[in-house]
């Protein structure tokens, strides 16, 4: 028989990665006939005992991510946060054979951050923009989005690298994110469960990038 963790673990799976308590209890009860009458305090000392994000973690293997706190009773499964594919980026001087291909200065305009913090974020709103609620398809099995710091980080603004300031967006709305473009209303803003994004952030963005671009 299957142990708790692996379980979860499976149940997890069931949900596309992430789910509140209520989830994961609605799917461990499918894979666990005759389940005791405290299973479900077990089910939680089980996902603390296997996180580190967690100050009960018994330093096990680390399975379960926890976003904003355990207060919040959402949780993910490490494995099932993956880096955000590369953009595959076909040189035509090497296609024809030029051996020496040619270099020219180039001008980042804009920084996309994939942190293990941004994945597991993305991963809770299943790659869906906060603003139109599309997923992007790079692959028949892959999904894409980027992960917006609202108060962007370092410069003059220094903003934190924390959860509550990052916005899951669609390429579109994250390039008119950057270049404050639009606004970002919290009524127009779709929530995910374990991802609250601060009044703080929000207002930044208004008050100091939004307009900014002549």
């Amino acid at each position: 028989m299957a142990t708790w963790a692996e379980d979860i673990v499976t149940a997890l799976e069931r949900l596309g990665g992430s789910g509140t308590y209520s989830d994961i209890y609605a799917e461990v009860a499918k894979l666990r006939p005759n389940l005791p009458r405290t299973w479900k305090d077990v089910v939680r000392r089980v996902v603390e005992d296997r996180s580190s994000d967690s100050a009960g973690f018994k330093h096990h293997e680390d399975l379960f991510f926890s976003v904003q706190g355990l207060g919040r009773g959402v949780w993910g499964l490490r494995s099932a946060v993956t880096e955000t594919p590369a953009a595959v980026d076909l040189r035509i001087d090497l296609l024809v054979g030029n051996l020496v291909p040619v270099r020219a200065k180039q001008l980042t305009y804009r920084v996309l951050r994939d942190t293990p913090l941004a994945r597991e974020v993305k991963l809770l709103h299943r790659d869906r923009c906060q603003l139109c609620g599309e997923a992007l398809w790079v692959s028949p099995s892959q999904t894409y989005s980027e992960a917006h710091h609202i108060i962007p980080l370092g410069g003059k603004h220094n903003g934190p690298d924390i959860a509550s300031n990052i916005i899951v967006l669609c390429p579109n709305h994250h390039a008119l994110c950057d270049y404050g473009a639009i606004r970002l209303d919290r009524a127009s803003i779709r929530p995910a469960a374990g991802h609250y994004i601060s009044d703080e952030s929000l207002a930044y963005h208004n008050d100091r990038i939004a307009g900014a671009v002549a």
